[in-house]
């Protein structure tokens, strides 16, 4: 890319900007809680654009874009799934989670399940965590590196090194703050790639000069095989998006940040439109490149082919300021919900159950230092692939699905059910994966169709079946109706919850 003095002058400034706002947004933070989850201190505005910024991500909106730039408007029809996906996390389990407020998803598994089964999801979603940052840092240090012409590593350490200066002293607290600067230049910089994209686009004959009808709407009709995006693939994504969302361990957290109930249910809501809404740039913006480039020999190059020919001297420095920010948010947050999992669910809870207030904030802040090391040294010499992270980080993701929406909606999911359908989601994924990658017409789609569409919900099936049958401890059925309690009444087996509070109540009389 032919980056002037004035775009590189922009990213410097926002670098600069982003670590003297973080650490003065830091300056308040006094305890653990502060640092790991802002101290529950969250409004609107700063959580709708955390929200935004820690979904709009630089591995998925370059893997989007690519989207646009081969299968053209039609591949809008992908961005449904999120929507979707946010709205029944906005509906069903907002308000739950900042009503739990724990300062990671893991306390739920505790709650409503076991120690036993809070150890397993312990480890599966610091396992995830640890290789979903350096994947995401890998893929903003590719874009940035090859932007600027510096090498990755180089470029890696500037990203990081950005992240964890307001990190280290802020936690959530400075990460939440500089992502409504991150919001605000992503939501100035986007439409205006897309206008100038646009418009040369038009100069040269617009979409349909390059792609057929069908490529230039939202009908899915006759595309369930088609050759460019399958609608079997897109289907899979709703069915994928809804199984993952629920039990994010990032958006757990930070449904506890929020100040209320209310804004923790708004941010998700508003959430939902304005991340289609980026997304939806993204796509257009590589569907508009194809006009003038429709021999591009990689669909991801896209948005670097915008900004590097179609668009003026600043915007092209704003925009590079948003790849830098969408790869910083995303890490930030990743980040701290590790920290939130290391101190509170390892550290104080088996090495030093008696720590200070003092004692977790410094543990927390050299957390993150170790934690920023390991993204960095991974990044640069493991991660290879971040898509093959990021599917099996989905794997690891849909396989809480039943724990986690079963045991905040059903007053009878069991605790050998979740065990169950936990660890067969996990060994029949990995199989299929293996099985399906040695035969010779094996296909990305088919294996998602087949996992998340028909394997998924026959396990999900099998939990309710075993849930059904199970004959709870009274231990169990006291610990489940304190979790009601405190979460609100199921939506499944309300009346058998409301006969055992009863019953209960009317014993202590």
């Amino acid at each position: 890319m032919n980056i002037t003095s004035v775009d590189l002058t922009i990213v410097v400034v926002y670098i600069i900007a982003v670590i003297i706002y973080g650490i003065y947004k830091s300056r308040n933070v006094k305890n653990s809680a502060d640092f790991l989850v802002a101290g529950r201190s969250l409004g609107l505005f700063t959580l709708v654009a955390t929200v935004v910024m820690t979904e709009f991500n630089t591995a998925t909106m370059v893997g989007y874009s690519s989207f646009g730039f081969q299968a053209g408007l039609y591949s809008q029809l992908i961005l449904l799934a999120m929507f979707i996906g946010f709205l029944c996390y906005t509906f069903v389990v907002a308000k739950r989670w900042k009503r739990i407020n724990a300062t990671s998803i893991i306390e739920l598994f505790e709650l409503r399940y076991s120690k036993g089964f809070r150890l397993l999801t312990t480890f599966m979603i610091v396992t995830l965590l640890l290789f979903l940052s350096p994947a995401y840092l890998r893929a903003v240090g590719l874009i940035f590196s090859s932007s600027l012409g510096i090498s990755l590593t180089t470029t890696v350490i500037i990203i990081s090194g950005t992240v964890l200066i307001f990190s280290v002293v802020g936690g959530l607290m400075a990460v939440a703050h500089t992502n409504t600067l991150s919001f605000v230049i992503t939501l100035i910089a986007l439409p205006l790639v897309w206008y100038f994209t646009k418009s040369h686009a038009m100069e040269l004959g617009g979409l349909e000069s390059v792609f057929s009808a069908k490529y230039l709407s939202l009908n899915p009709t006759g595309m369930w095989n088609d050759e460019v995006m399958p609608f079997s693939f897109i289907c899979s994504t709703y069915v994928l998006m809804f199984l993952i969302y629920m039990q994010s361990p990032w958006y757990a957290q930070l449904m506890t940040a929020a100040k209320s109930e209310k804004i923790a249910y708004s941010s998700m809501g508003i959430g939902a439109v304005l991340i289609v809404l980026v997304y939806g740039f993204s796509i257009q913006i590589a569907a508009y490149v194809r006009v003038g480039f429709p021999d591009l020999a990689d669909p991801q190059l896209a948005l670097a082919m915008a900004i590097n020919n179609w668009v003026p001297i600043g915007v092209a420095g704003l925009m590079l300021a948003v790849i830098l920010a969408i790869g910083q948010t995303t890490m930030g947050t990743i980040w701290n919900n590790i920290v939130s999992i290391a101190s509170n669910d390892i550290y104080k809870r088996i090495f030093d159950t008696s720590a200070s207030e003092k004692k977790l904030l410094r543990f927390s802040r050299i957390t993150t230092l170790v934690i920023a090391l390991f993204t960095i040294i991974v990044s640069i010499t493991i991660v290879d692939q971040v898509i093959n992270v990021l599917f099996v980080g989905n794997i690891i993701m849909a396989s809480l699905f039943f724990p986690a929406l079963g045991g905040f909606l059903w007053w009878k999911t069991g605790e050998r059910a979740v065990w169950i359908t936990t660890i067969t989601s996990i060994i029949v994924g990995f199989l299929s994966v293996i099985l399906m990658n040695q035969s010779p017409n094996y296909n990305i789609n088919d294996w998602m169709f087949l996992y998340y569409v028909v394997i998924m919900p026959a396990i999900i099936i099998m939990g309710i079946i075993i849930s059904h049958f199970e004959k709870p401890s009274e231990e169990y059925t006291i610990k489940r109706t304190r979790f009601f309690e405190k979460v609100g009444t199921p939506w499944f087996g309300k009346k058998a919850y409301l006969k055992h509070v009863e019953s209960t109540n009317l014993k202590e009389i």
